[in-house]
């Protein structure tokens, strides 16, 4: 089979040779190695298959298609001098007989029909006949030795675009023919071809023979189905050049008489002729699904020619591609970015920038892991791709854009002076609560388990002269640092509490730092000035050493001194609070939509979800739509702090409200929105972004090589089991900082869930098959539950003060660990006389000089000081009866067990492994 080069394919395409030979190795087509190249016929339609498949298409319609020359010679025309015109009728049995090679000619040229024979000329043909002529013609072809008359020929008015050959009989007339017929219909064969040569004309008056040539380069073999009279091509319109494929083009009027070699039928698989499903589709038809049926065959990263994975497939298209085409550029990519959108926008595969986030350092992601801005961009650099993360305007930062331009919108003459708002910060049991209940003339402080605060309260209250000030009470106990900065983040001042007999403590100085860190203004109440160890002057003096100068000393701190059981100084501190309120010039505006944060949040029997909020801008009223973190709702109630319904509440006024749907976060800001549907929008919103974060805080990086060779001598760590239930959400959080603080390298405290509200029966299904220990914090236990729970013999344990719950986790993981052993030497023996025994063999008479011998007991023989044995006693009597243990001063008799090296003089030293009990200190320490 002759070969095409890839150069000479190249002009299809007007390109050059190397061009195309470097598109073609682009595209996967591994044959174009060089523009020299030599490509069969199969590989030429693979290489115009995936040149279309990529939307190149060649300038001409067709490239002639390689065929074998089976010898023989070709007769070509002479020239001729003289033109004759043809008669006006001809006789249809004076027809000459199609037999040479037909000659490709291009399908938008006209082809010129002209004939030797003077006064002869082809009939007008009939359509009816068409049919008839090809038949004939048919014959022709395969017996050439003999004259066939030829049928009219139809006269068509339009011709295809598939390039028509003209052949040259014996007798000079060049006729158009057909193109290459479908698979039914056959060529001539090799044996055929010495007739066809050597056929003589058959009309009379024809001129010689034509001159004998080799031809210079193979060229496709056609049949001859008739004649076209040359007037019919003038009457046509030259065809316009198109650059689409001849092989993809379908413009049959009629379908021809062509059946496919196989049909198929889904009930008995594939048969022969035109029964099947195929049997009514056109030749251009078949030819389209052929090749449709070859494209997909032989598409870039498919099965080869040896097979779906054989000698001839050749690597994978999507391995070889690992190249971005878009490298050098800057791609788009909408926030949050997972390692599969980043794969899309730049057009590779998954794994290949799986494979690349790999070896590059920067992790083992999964296909859905959200990557933050600087990783992307990492990442793109492997590409020599700039990304540019597009972070879409979410609902919620609209929402908040029209919130805040609808309040700079509002005049100043519509604003009101609201309330200040006031945290009592300080160390635990500096008496911030107890001052807050002589200012409420409450007693809050007595219902605390405890002593101490373990939640936030909101309060407002009146002061004799008739200002209204807002107070937030914070807990002071360690675990409470996150409440404590919540605190001091929601008010407009910060009262710092010092108790005159104790000083500055730690929390004291956390709470100042908090202070700053929002730009609080302070103002410090020195407490418990009742007290005879009262000193005030040594906590002036601690906190001018931390920045805080008070005002009698030439500072800017105003300093108060207070005691709450006597009621002496509250008012003045009051008084103080306001007029800092009055210098910060604070405003609101009474009827705009609230706004505010939410202190508290909790789930009530009877209630459902109860949020504590503080109202700092706007005024809420019942059946108002809010949004608070994930939850919104209609409101349903308004309570003040004292349990009063209100229909509603104004600026600087802490509020208990319900309707929400989900517990709101601590500190998340609240917001009046016009619709439900809106608000439902910005929840859904809030709650896929915060899912999305926590999917990637829990992905952990690849261990390397050192972690994955530590890890062998990493103890293997015990873990308990937690299943927490709280009363609010600020209890929560609380806790899940605490607990997260209890780590050791041998036990770890797993928190399995978490919770508001008391401890359900699927909690206790939970801690079932995790054998988890049931908590439950200021909360009880519903009574199916609990039996629940008893049956299962579950451990449930029920605190109302954090620290008790600490103190009870901490001695859990000192149990959990394991022990130390300690060696404890217990007695020595000296050997002093040797016996011999045929069945025992050497038995060592003893002295006990110290201590006690135990049977069980672990031993040393030494001799000269230097260990020469070490193991356990197989036996020891006294006298003749086995003995437990032998005290100091008594003689024995001890055989070691697999040891007989003894000698007289030798001391046994007897010791045994003590277990003592680890702690948490003592192991932090080693």
């Amino acid at each position: 089979m002759s070969k095409v080069r890839i150069h000479d394919l190249a002009k299809q395409y007007g390109m050059s040779g190397k061009d195309f030979a470097h598109k073609l190795r682009d595209l996967g087509f591994s044959q174009a190695k060089s523009h020299m190249s030599a490509l069969d016929e199969f590989e030429v339609l693979q290489a115009q298959g995936i040149l279309e498949a990529h939307g190149v298409i060649g300038e001409r319609a067709a490239v002639p298609t390689p065929q074998e020359v089976t010898g023989g010679l070709i007769l070509r025309k002479k020239k001729k001098k003289k033109k004759v015109e043809p008669p006006a009728t001809e006789a249809p049995g004076e027809v000459e007989p199609a037999a040479t090679v037909a000659q490709p000619t291009p399908a938008d040229a006209p082809a010129k029909l002209e004939t030797e024979e003077a006064g002869t000329a082809p009939p007008l043909p009939e359509p009816e006949q068409q049919p008839e002529a090809a038949t004939q013609a048919g014959q022709a072809v395969g017996e050439p030795s003999e004259p066939v008359e030829s049928a009219p020929v139809a006269e068509t008015t339009e011709v295809a675009p598939v390039a028509a050959t003209v052949e040259e009989g014996p007798g000079g007339a060049e006729t158009e023919t057909a193109p290459e017929a479908p698979a039914s219909t056959g060529e001539p064969d090799a044996a055929a071809t010495p007739k066809l040569e050597a056929a003589e004309p058959a009309v009379e008056g024809a001129p010689k023979k034509a001159a004998v040539k080799t031809p210079e380069s193979p060229k496709p073999r056609g049949r001859v189905v008739g004649f076209i009279d040359p007037s019919s091509f003038q009457a046509r319109e030259p065809q316009r050049r198109t650059t689409q494929s001849r092989r993809l083009q379908s413009r049959d009027e009629a379908a021809p008489d062509v059946r496919p070699t196989f049909t198929h039928d889904r009930g008995r698989g594939p048969l022969r002729g035109a029964g099947g499903a195929r049997g009514n589709l056109t030749a251009a038809q078949l030819r389209e699904r052929e090749q449709g049926r070859f494209l997909r065959r032989t598409r870039p990263g498919g099965p080869g020619m040896g097979g779906r994975r054989g000698p001839g497939a050749g690597p994978r298209y999507r391995d070889r591609v690992t190249e971005s085409p878009l490298a050098g550029t800057t791609v788009k990519v909408q926030a949050p970015v997972t390692i599969q959108k980043l794969a899309e926008a730049i057009k590779l595969k998954a794994n290949v920038v799986l494979k690349s986030a790999l070896t590059s350092g920067l992790g083992s992601f999964t296909i859905n892991a959200v990557l933050d801005d600087d990783t992307t961009q990492l990442l793109g650099h492997e590409f020599d791709i700039e990304f540019n993360v597009v972070h879409e305007i979410a609902a919620e930062a609209a929402l908040l854009a029209e919130f805040r331009q609808n309040r700079d919108s509002i005049e100043d003459e519509e604003l009101i002076v609201r309330p200040p708002t006031v945290a009592f910060l300080g160390h635990v049991d500096h008496g911030k609560t107890t001052l807050i209940d002589c200012i409420r003339q409450s007693r809050v402080a007595e219902h605390e388990a405890g002593g101490i605060t373990q939640h936030i309260g909101a309060y407002q209250v009146k002061t004799k002269l008739g200002h209204f000030v807002t107070i937030i009470d914070t807990p002071g106990h360690a675990a409470f640092t996150a409440m404590r900065a919540r605190g001091a983040k929601a008010v407009d001042i910060v009262v710092l509490v010092v108790a005159g007999d104790d000083g500055v403590k730690p929390h004291t100085e956390e709470a100042l730092n908090h202070a700053k860190a929002a730009g609080a203004p302070i103002i410090v109440a020195i407490t418990k000035s009742d007290k005879p160890d009262y000193n005030a002057k040594r906590a002036m003096e601690q906190l001018a050493s931390l920045g805080l100068t008070p005002e009698e000393w030439s500072g800017e701190t105003a300093m108060l001194q207070v005691s709450a059981l006597k009621n002496e100084g509250v008012e003045e501190l009051l008084e103080r609070v306001f007029l800092e309120g009055e210098l910060l010039e604070l405003r609101a505006h009474p009827s705009g939509p609230a706004s505010g944060v939410v202190l508290e949040a909790e789930v009530q029997q009877g209630k459902g979800i109860v949020a504590h909020l503080l109202i700092q801008d706007g005024s809420l009223n019942r059946g108002d739509v809010i949004l608070a973190g994930e939850g919104y709702g209609k409101v349903r109630s308004i309570h003040n702090d004292r349990g009063e319904t209100l229909q509603e509440a104004g600026p600087s006024m802490p509020v208990e409200v319900t309707g929400l749907d989900a517990l709101p976060g601590v500190g998340d800001a609240f917001h009046k929105i016009e619709s439900l549907a809106k608000a439902k929008q910005v929840a859904v919103e809030r709650e896929r972004n915060n899912r999305a974060v926590a999917m990637a805080a829990k992905r952990s990086p690849a261990a390397n090589l050192e972690q994955i060779l530590g890890s062998s001598q990493v103890v293997e760590q015990k873990s308990i089991n937690l299943i927490v239930r709280a009363d609010v959400q600020g209890s929560v959080e609380v806790l899940k900082f605490a607990l997260a603080e209890l780590t050791h390298e041998e036990v770890a405290v797993r928190i399995l869930n978490i919770g508001v509200g008391p401890i359900s029966e699927s909690d206790v299904n939970l801690a079932t098959t995790s054998s988890a220990i049931l908590v439950a914090f200021h909360v009880g236990v519903n009574g199916k539950a609990r039996k629940e729970a008893e049956r299962a013999g579950l451990e449930l344990a029920r605190f109302d003060v954090i620290y008790e719950l600490l103190d009870f986790l901490h001695d859990r993981m000192e149990g959990a660990l394991a022990p130390d052993l300690i060696e404890e030497v217990v007695g020595h023996v000296e050997i002093r006389r040797l016996f011999k025994s045929s069945r025992i063999g050497s038995i060592a008479g003893c002295m006990v000089l110290d201590g006690t011998v135990a049977r069980n007991n672990q031993v040393r023989l030494i001799r000269s000081g230097q260990v020469l044995h070490t193991g356990a006693i197989g036996s020891l009597r006294r006298e003749k009866d086995e003995a437990k243990e032998v005290r100091e001063g008594f003689e024995c008799g001890i055989v070691l067990k697999d040891f007989r090296d003894i000698q007289e003089g030798d001391i046994i030293e007897a010791f045994k492994m003590v277990e003592v009990k680890r702690t948490l200190a003592d192991s932090a320490k080693s």
